[in-house]
């Protein structure tokens, strides 16, 4: 090992013990985790995030992605970090995008939407000055409680002015990093667009650039609730607090719900965090039941047991890459979507009444500030009927009763309705997405294969050989993507429907991924690529094994002729 990685691995281990000793003071501090928001409706819980801070080197610039996980990849108190502002807007200073998506939008209603921003906030800037030792550059510490957020299909950027529910600066015990943590309730803002599905942009969120002691982190987060008749009873629950976890374990505490007497029961959970290195592990997070009492490791495909925060935005085993930059390592912001492993009920089973998120670590630095959590509850119950020559076994209010066979009458049960808690949802209309005009059907075209699949062609780029008869393929040179022969199935210039046609093909069971154009910025959406010519030729040729059935092309991508 050179002495460059000698010297990384000292100060890593210098901070780390550092900040052990700082944060076992305060792990009793900080905020307690309270109820945000809570209801019992058909629907489901998901999130959208974002960071605002990246590296910049002598190559890139914050706004081009990150994507270095290595065993050897620095973490952010190695780098000299800055904001991110992607908008072209110069009355920002920082802004970055996530997109909205979902399987059969039209069925859905948003009931809830929390816009949460955190950060590390010492001072405006600092740089490192000797091996150990972090000063300020500016001193400027301003109001980080006024934001900007810009809603899906709209211009101009709307203030925001949140409630500030922690600041580490005023505490003693968090100074040396000093965290903060903003909230604002934007339900009524996404109710009243006609479309909330899309790209959101937050700006002008507030962080340490430069470098601070434990590095500098900061990003944003969008928690949404949601309604959807199709979808199966749930209690949904949101809570907030701001707690930096350590050997001492800490409990997150959801009950007042039931889980159904019979079946599987589905459980979700949201989380996110600031801080969680990727290349420090130690963190944990723990789930457990009253019918499961005994706490249980979780983790995810890119989440291990032992470093479940580590500087990721992913939505169940997947990065979420429908962000704006989509860095997949954020550099010390954490947000995820999961749902829990609970085959055969291991984790929460029938009749639960109450659960627990516990988080702990060993080793990594991390401030936990939102966690949510949505499960099957129970729902009116309807009879069970078990027939035998005379009699019938009948479940009556969850119990099992026989009863004679000319006795047994099933009356029918009431169903009550479940009310929402927010006034201004219960006097809403639902609102609909707008109907497609007859001379518009050229900018969506519907999927006749798979229900509710639309191939988005708006602003799409015809991308298409001289001669088509013609054996030779077109070719891209200088593109920051590894050299290959690629099966393009489509180019976009606008990046919210590349966005939306790659969740399609996923939705198919495809896994496409995309580059970027240097000089005209199209994206070109790929479904894989190969060293040879003639293996992506006779992809082409086969419509990708029969898995996608429209026009496909292959492109040379860094290779001359």
């Amino acid at each position: 090992m050179n002495l460059f990685l000698n010297q990384n691995i000292a100060s890593k281990i210098f901070l780390i013990s550092f900040l052990q000793f700082s944060v076992s003071l305060f792990s009793q501090e900080g905020l307690a985790f309270k109820e945000r928001f809570k209801t019992t409706l058909k629907g489901d819980i998901t999130l959208i995030a974002n960071s605002v801070l990246n590296r910049i080197d002598r190559k890139n610039s914050p706004n081009d992605p990150f994507h270095l996980q290595q065993y050897d990849t620095p973490v952010n108190d190695e780098f000299d970090m800055e904001y991110i502002d992607i908008d072209n807007d110069k009355s920002t200073f920082s802004s970055s995008s996530a997109a909205l998506f979902m399987k059969n939008e039209a069925d859905k209603k948003i009931v809830f939407a929390g816009l949460y921003w955190s950060a590390t906030y010492k001072y405006e800037s600092g740089y490192k000055k000797g091996q150990d030792k972090f000063v300020a550059f500016d001193k400027t510490r301003e109001a980080f409680h006024e934001i900007l957020l810009k809603l899906p299909n709209t211009k101009d950027y709307t203030p925001i002015l949140g409630q500030v529910l922690f600041d580490g600066a005023k505490n003693s015990k968090f100074k040396d990093a000093a965290p903060y943590l903003a909230f604002a309730d934007v339900t009524q803002l996404v109710q009243e667009l006609e479309n909330p599905f899309g790209f959101y942009t937050v700006a002008n969120v507030k962080a340490t650039q430069g470098t601070l002691i434990g590095g500098s982190a900061a990003g944003w987060t969008i928690v949404f609730v949601y309604e959807d008749q199709s979808m199966t009873e749930k209690y949904i629950s949101v809570q907030d607090g701001f707690l930096g976890a350590m050997n001492q374990s800490m409990d997150i505490t959801f009950q007042s719900f039931e889980t159904p007497p019979y079946g599987d029961i589905n459980a979700k959970l949201v989380l996110s965090a600031l801080e969680g290195d990727f290349n420090v592990d130690g963190d944990l997070i723990m789930f457990n039941s009253t019918t499961s009492p005994d706490f249980t490791n979780l983790k995810t495909g890119n989440r291990p047991y032992s470093n479940f925060f580590n500087s990721k935005i992913t939505h169940e085993d997947a990065i979420f890459k429908y962000r704006i930059p989509d860095s997949e390592n954020t550099l010390g912001y954490d947000a995820l979507v999961m749902t829990l492993p609970n085959n055969n009920n291991r984790l929460i089973g029938n009749r639960a009444k109450e659960a627990k998120v516990k988080m702990k670590s060993t080793g990594d630095v991390f401030y936990l500030f939102l966690c949510g959590l949505a499960l099957d509850v129970k729902e009116a119950f309807v009879p069970q009927v078990i027939e035998n020559t005379e009699n019938r076994l009948v479940f009556e209010n969850d119990t099992l009763k026989q009863v004679k066979k000319e006795d047994f009458v099933v009356k029918p049960i009431e169903r009550k309705e479940v009310k929402p808690l927010y006034e201004h949802y219960v006097n809403s209309a639902k609102p609909e997405l707008p109907k497609l005009k007859a001379e518009e059907n050229k900018s969506i075209q519907e999927d006749s294969v798979a229900e509710n699949k639309t191939m988005i062609s708006e602003n799409k780029v015809e991308v298409k050989l001289e001669n088509e008869k013609s054996e030779q393929i077109k070719r891209l040179m200088n593109i920051d993507a590894p050299k290959g022969f690629y099966l393009v199935a489509n180019v976009f210039s606008d990046r919210v429907n590349a966005a939306r046609f790659m969740m399609q093909l996923r939705d198919n069971g495809l896994n496409p991924n995309y580059f970027t154009h240097p000089e005209t910025k199209f994206l070109y959406v790929y479904l894989a690529y190969y060293n040879q010519e003639q293996e992506a030729q006779s992809l082409k040729e086969s419509k990708f094994n029969q898995k996608y059935t429209d026009e496909l092309w292959v492109l040379a991508v860094n290779i001359p002729e």
